[in-house]
């Protein structure tokens, strides 16, 4: 193999663009091409430069043979709206262009007072990845693809967008479009490993977007620094959880409620969500947590909405932790032995976010077998024993506390799981072969009512 890890160089591209290569040299350029999508992208744009330069040879011909591809330009520059009078209009859909010396395009999401929350647009299609949606050219203004960041999306004050240059979606289908869900738009090929050159680009586009608002001194106490906006937030539970995680994990930012009344006037701040292998988990900001009923009524309806194993609740304006929350914990349950009802207290509590994601995925999450990066060789350990050591203190606790019951009834049936010891480390021994722990259970609690 000619090329194997190795990149072809672009004079070869050329010649293979140009149809001027071997058969035998064609075969081995399209198979490093079929694993290397930078040259793929090179190959694409050589491609592009050559069929313009060969229109641009040609003499100019008229009549019904030529094409309509022919007459239309590849990129077109639409009429451009100065700030100065109309940035007071900057309108959901709209794209912009911020920056003096380094310009970048912006996709305005939605108004903020006198701040916009805008996702970066570069019209490098060929090298979005699957966090990134493409709008195809027919939505373009530019007449030509395009791609945008919604998970890079920041906010920015509105008197730094410098001139518009025409409309991307109409408002009322943003959340489509961010969703790659609107006619025209698609997702982008999943990043391959840690050196995917488009991780780079990402953190070229974060900094850039960084870069636009000046950031005044830091407070004099840690404690006085405004909390992380919303998609901050997103883009560091993106980059921790990628590198934590792996490409199994996919986070996609959050950009509205979809129709969720109860949490849009609770004033929460959706963050996104989490997916590894169909354990999904919903983020969202708070301003103090989950503190009553409404709220968690509200959660469950977030938690239902989006079919999602739970929720993670922040309150970054009074803490960096976050709680976590499944359906049972949202609900009432009844104290054992006193009998009284307990209100829905998180599953997880006092971790900061991408730490509590991370527990609740290595607890429930179907990750498949050598997922994870072989370590140097330590001593071995029985997690059997110890797992079935802690239920069946679990266990005696239980029945401990049962026995101090009143009612006759109610001290038989505690004590009655006093023989259950034995079952309890046969479910876990087949919850560590990859069993499923909830069906194991079921048949525990049918035997024992028969």
């Amino acid at each position: 193999m000619r090329y194997g890890l190795r990149h072809p160089l672009d004079l070869d591209l050329a010649d293979l663009a140009s149809d001027l290569v071997e058969p035998a040299q064609r075969e081995e350029l399209e198979q490093h091409l079929s694993e290397c999508l930078l040259c793929r992208i090179k190959l694409g744009r050589l491609r592009d430069t050559l069929g313009e330069e060969s229109a641009a040879r040609e003499p100019a011909r008229s009549g019904p043979d030529v094409g309509e591809a022919r007459l239309r330009p590849r990129f077109v520059v639409p009429r451009m709206t100065s700030a100065n009078t109309a940035v007071e209009r900057a309108e959901p859909g709209e794209i912009w262009a911020a920056g003096d010396e380094e310009r970048v395009l912006l996709l305005v999401i939605r108004r903020i007072d006198d701040r916009v929350l805008v996702a970066p647009v570069t019209f490098d299609a060929l090298s979005a990845d699957d966090e990134t949606v493409v709008v195809g050219a027919e939505l373009s203004p530019f007449d030509m693809s395009l791609a945008v960041y919604p998970m890079l999306a920041a906010e920015l004050p509105a008197s730094l967008l410098g001139a518009r240059f025409g409309e991307l979606a109409a408002a009322a289908d943003i959340d489509r479009l961010l969703a790659g869900s609107l006619p025209g738009t698609a997702r982008g090929e999943s990043i391959s490993g840690p050196t995917d050159p488009r991780l780079e680009f990402r953190q070229v586009l974060v900094d850039t977007l960084g870069a636009l608002e000046e950031v005044g001194p830091d407070p004099d106490m840690g404690a006085d620094a405004p909390p992380p906006r919303p998609e901050r937030v997103a883009s560091a539970l993106v980059a921790e959880l990628r590198a934590r995680r792996g490409e199994a994990c996919k986070v996609h930012r959050l950009g509205s409620w979809e129709g969720l009344t109860l949490a849009y006037s609770k004033r929460w701040s959706p963050i996104g969500t989490v997916d590894e292998f169909g354990t999904i988990l919903v983020v969202f900001d708070t301003p103090s947590g989950l503190a009553d009923d409404a709220d968690f009524n509200a959660a469950m309806s977030v938690l239902t909405r989006f079919n999602a194993s739970a929720v993670v609740v922040l309150a970054t304006g009074l803490s960096r932790t976050a709680d976590v929350f499944e359906a049972a914990s949202l609900s009432y349950g009844i104290g054992v032995p006193s009998g009284e009802t307990n209100p829905p207290t998180p599953m997880l509590s006092g971790l900061a976010p991408v730490d509590a994601i991370a527990k609740f995925l290595d607890q429930n999450s179907a990750w498949p077998e050598g997922a994870w990066s072989t370590r140097g060789s330590t001593s071995p350990s029985d997690v059997l024993g110890t797992l079935s050591r802690s239920a069946a203190s679990a266990v005696e606790e239980v029945v401990r506390q049962g026995r101090r019951a009143r009612i006759a009834p109610k001290v038989a049936g505690y004590e009655s799981v006093e023989g259950l010891v034995h079952d309890l480390s046969e479910v876990l021994r087949g919850a560590l072969a990859g069993e499923s722990v909830a069906e194991r259970l079921s048949n525990l609690a049918d035997g024992d009512a028969r």
